[in-house]
């Protein structure tokens, strides 16, 4: 692990978030650090620490806010309805700037890359969403090498997966990135969800590492 913290891992949650994109991985995740001798610490955030509604109703209490404790290893962005404010939102595009630069790998799930590519985080670099932004992904942002027909997509510091249930994907890839495909099977296998560690465009290299 990085050090003496464990390798941290944050979820965030915001009103308007699509529940299964933060849920998935959340869940995922979380049942990675049930079953790994590493140590791993996942949390959920939102931004202020309060709690949020989700894009279909749900209420979720967070374990903070996402500024508080030391940057988190890794920060998976779901997306959702409530994405729309975030892309605008300049304090939030700057932390994840931030982020990005202090080491921080960062995953999208769905429209989540929207966010991270008004931050400027996706130019140059292959990405993907939801099938029904993609459109939008390519003309909004000409510099992002959109993809198609996958599930999820690493570029090594950034990781993007497709809509809702491919966040799950996402989230056992990086299990299988960060420890190993044993121990994403045995994830995969706990949650009773089919998976393959087979994906196009994989390139598991800089920041992140564990």
């Amino acid at each position: 692990m990085t050090d003496a913290l464990g390798y941290r891992v944050t979820v965030l949650l915001f009103d308007g978030v699509e529940e299964l994109d933060a849920i998935g991985p959340w869940e995922t995740l979380r049942f990675w650090q049930v079953l790994t001798k590493r140590d791993v610490v996942v949390r959920t955030a939102s931004i202020d620490g309060r709690p949020v509604r989700c894009g279909m109703g749900l209420m979720v209490t967070p374990d903070g806010a996402v500024d508080d404790g030391p940057r988190p290893d890794l920060l998976v962005h779901p997306g959702g309805a409530g994405t729309d404010l975030l892309r605008a939102d300049q304090g939030h595009l700057s932390r994840l700037r931030s982020l990005a630069a202090g080491g921080t790998l960062l995953a999208s799930v769905c429209n989540g890359s929207l966010v991270l590519a008004a931050a400027g985080l996706l130019d140059g670099l292959p990405a993907t969403s939801h099938w029904g932004v993609l459109d939008e992904l390519a003309s909004r942002y000409p510099g992002v090498d959109v993809r198609t027909g996958q599930r999820w997509v690493d570029a090594g510091h950034i990781v993007t997966s497709a809509g809702v249930s491919a966040g799950i994907d996402m989230a056992l890839h990086l299990v299988d990135r960060l420890e190993d495909a044993e121990m994403a099977r045995s994830v995969a296998h706990a949650m009773e969800y089919p998976w393959s560690p087979q994906t196009p465009v994989t390139t598991p290299v800089g920041n992140g590492e564990v």
